[in-house]
């Protein structure tokens, strides 16, 4: 199933989406970035990668994918799902200066759907290949000038492969998240 949504609900977090508490957001966001982290959702996302991004990749993309793919996901995802980036909890959000209230379980999935339309603009799509072709992953690579052309090619098809929204998987992230924010799931 492709439910990188939890890989954008972060971006879909600021105070244009709605307003939780500072703790919500933060709970929200650091249950989706150990989610996408967790073995089993690397694995799942391999599966999407090798089936729909593969093809139209070099050669050795079978072979070298999974193991590729695991190192990538355990900096994007931290990266872009992190409370204190602005796009996520801080700024004017829920960190910043509006008065909190609790989030709605329609309100924690509308913020999953925007931050995955956010994650895949050209703009986040171009910053967090330039992000990852740098010093903080690429940059600590054995051939990191093969490793920033991969990624140049790699995750603008990635991001979208993977950034399908599923209301069951968002619904359980905000329950595990916030308990009973979402209770008909």
């Amino acid at each position: 199933m492709k439910l990188l949504v939890i890989l954008f609900a972060l971006l879909g977090f600021s105070s244009a989406t709605f307003i939780a508490t500072c703790d919500e957001c933060t709970m929200i966001v650091d249950t989706i970035a150990n989610y996408l982290t967790g073995q089993d959702s690397i694995d799942r996302r391999v599966e999407i990668l090798l089936a729909e991004v593969c093809p139209v990749f070099p050669d050795d993309c079978v072979e070298k994918l999974p193991e590729f793919w695991g190192r990538v996901a355990m900096v994007l995802w931290p990266g872009y799902f992190s409370p204190a980036e602005e796009w996520m909890c801080g700024g004017p959000g829920p960190c910043g200066a509006k008065a909190p209230r609790d989030v709605t379980c329609d309100e924690c999935l509308e913020g999953i759907q925007s931050s995955i339309d956010q994650l895949l603009t050209e703009e986040f799509v171009a910053g967090i290949v330039d992000a990852l072709s740098g010093d903080g992953f690429c940059g600590m690579e054995e051939d990191a000038e093969l490793c920033a052309s991969t990624i140049a090619v790699l995750i603008p098809l990635a991001l979208p492969a993977l950034a399908q929204f599923d209301p069951a998987v968002a619904s359980e992230l905000c329950n595990t998240a916030i308990p009973d924010t979402c209770p008909a799931y």
